[in-house]
């Protein structure tokens, strides 16, 4: 008789360890998310309006032609170059050939700092500067030891951020 009295108990017990073995596989999987990044490169053509000390008026600007290339790693830091060349309104003629190299991000700019060629003035260049999005702004020295500066505005914006991967898995259960 002590078999009939704990049958109950022990049916309920067997029903409730099925309910909860069913709800538990009934359950999907937890999900886990994971984001891997990589380097960006890219290569971008620009045009913009140059002015520069002593050379250029305010309503007669160097016309600027660009193309930069660029590589942005991992850490979203940015290395790469800068080619323009620069045509005079004010004279009719080239102005400069121009080559930088760039460094930095985008949040606080990029370093450029380079070698160039003045067409007009028959000397090479050395130059520093900085790189923002849509703008330059760079001091310059040429082969007579002149001192100048100039003040681009262009089409470019920043260089792009570094790709990334985003995986969704389902973790197993």
């Amino acid at each position: 008789m002590k078999i009939h009295k704990n049958l109950p108990a022990l049916a309920a017990v067997g029903l409730l360890s099925l309910v909860a073995s069913q709800s538990a596989i009934s359950q999907p999987p937890p999900i886990t998310t994971t984001t891997t990044f990589s380097e960006h490169n890219e290569t971008q053509a620009y045009v913009g309006l140059q002015w520069f000390t002593g050379e250029t008026s305010l309503t007669k600007p160097n016309i600027a032609f660009g193309l930069r290339q660029t590589k942005t790693d991992v850490s979203n830091k940015i290395t790469g170059y800068d080619l323009s060349y620069t045509y005079s309104l004010e004279k009719s003629q080239s102005d400069a050939v121009r080559l930088g190299y760039l460094d930095g991000n985008c949040s606080s700019g990029l370093a450029t700092v380079g070698l160039g060629y003045s067409l007009k003035k028959g000397a090479v260049l050395g130059f520093a500067g900085f790189v923002g999005a849509y703008a330059k702004a760079f001091g310059e020295i040429d082969g007579n030891r002149n001192l100048g500066a100039g003040v681009e505005v262009n089409t470019l914006g920043c260089a792009g951020d570094r790709d990334s991967t985003t995986t969704t898995v389902n973790a197993p259960g």
